[in-house]
């Protein structure tokens, strides 16, 4: 199978998964919230780490019922589901998600 290798994404405040620990973004790297119709609110990143990225599929991920291309995402390790990844949107006022991720709080260890 092979040797799991774990990425740190730097800095001192860390988000990580709930379940096991692993770093999967900085601080840093955090944008804002993002509201969706799955968990209420989200966390947008420009980038994530030690996150595996599912094939591409079409959903309705906000409140304005708007259709994007999006990735799912878990955590490397434990394969708990972290949230998803944009690939595309729709609406031209939220192009600024593409290629963002936005993770769920509920699953995260926020940094202190």
């Amino acid at each position: 199978m092979g040797k799991l290798f774990i990425v740190h994404p730097g800095g001192k405040h860390i988000y990580s998964c709930k379940d096991c620990k692993t770093p999967i973004a900085a601080k840093r790297d955090y944008i804002g919230r993002c509201k969706t119709l799955v968990n209420g609110q989200g966390l947008l990143f420009s980038s994530s780490c030690n996150v595996r990225e599912s094939h591409m599929s079409e959903r309705i991920t906000a409140f304005d019922a708007e259709y994007n291309i999006v990735r799912l995402l878990s955590c490397l390790k434990c394969k708990a589901y972290m949230g998803w990844r944009f690939e595309f949107c729709e609406n031209s006022e939220h192009r600024y998600r593409e290629g963002n991720y936005l993770l769920f709080p509920d699953n995260l260890c926020c940094p202190l």
